[in-house]
């Protein structure tokens, strides 16, 4: 078996993760998590295989998180173990047609079955920092989009918060609540010329002034302060601007 140091797993974590997260956007889109099981059990087995060759290995591996096995024995109503939902996932993946209702079905087990060896793989990394859980390349906002595109952007991606360069060039955050109640309780003829204001003349809406780190700072030293709004991740060196950004969400 192949040795999954702390740079490994990082790296197949993240592979999990972002397929996790393209099903989630996707409710059949569940193929890009089984072609990261097999990348991982294949660098596990040491050889190219299959899901069912590959099963002893990632089960030991999915060990060290208490999510396979501890956790679901206690909590069998709400919580499945691995090795059933790894023979779910291994079927589904030896079936040629996955449509409708059965595919969406197959996803959720894909995605719970991911879910459990990122919190293994979790358990192999080093001393961790910020740029192991901000999601990468964010998307932005500026100020001379008009509001209907940074709502549609929030909509799209399900963000609640998108970075924004301010008049003074100072990374600002720009709120899903914030747009909220400036579009909301006003005519239909109002809501329309607010949809189609740039922000920059949305005077009503306020932008939260961004808290910014490094991405190489200690994520323990970042929580002791963390509020809860998103963090923006900087580049160390000009121009400084977002490489990430940090939420509570992606440290769950």
């Amino acid at each position: 078996m192949n040795i999954v140091t702390p740079e490994v797993a990082r790296d197949f974590r993240l592979q999990l993760q972002q397929a996790r997260e393209d099903a989630l956007k996707d409710a059949e889109a569940f193929d890009g998590i089984l072609h990261a099981l097999e990348r991982l059990g294949s660098f596990c087995l040491g050889r190219v295989e299959n899901l069912y060759s590959y099963g002893d290995k990632l089960r030991e591996l999915a060990a060290l998180s208490p999510l396979a096995i501890q956790i679901p024995t206690a909590w069998r109503e709400v919580h499945t173990p691995f090795d059933v939902l790894y023979g779910l996932v291994k079927a589904a993946r030896n079936d040629a047609m996955h449509i409708g209702a059965a595919a969406r079905h197959i996803t959720i087990h894909a995605i719970e079955l991911a879910l459990i060896l990122e919190d293994a793989l979790r358990m192999c990394e080093e001393p961790k920092c910020v740029n192991d859980y901000m999601i990468r390349d964010p998307i932005c906002a500026h100020l001379w989009q008009p509001i209907s595109f940074i709502r549609q952007r929030m909509l799209s991606n399900s963000f609640s918060f998108l970075p924004v360069k301010d008049h003074e060039g100072q990374w600002c955050l720009v709120s899903d609540l914030g747009i909220a109640k400036y579009l909301q309780g006003h005519s239909n003829q109002e809501r329309k010329r607010r949809l189609a204001t740039p922000l920059a003349d949305a005077q009503e809406i306020s932008l939260l002034p961004a808290k910014c780190v490094g991405g190489h700072q200690a994520l323990n030293s970042v929580l002791a302060d963390f509020d809860g709004v998103p963090i923006l991740v900087l580049r160390d060196s000009p121009p400084f601007e977002p490489t990430g950004i940090l939420t509570a969400f992606d440290l769950l």
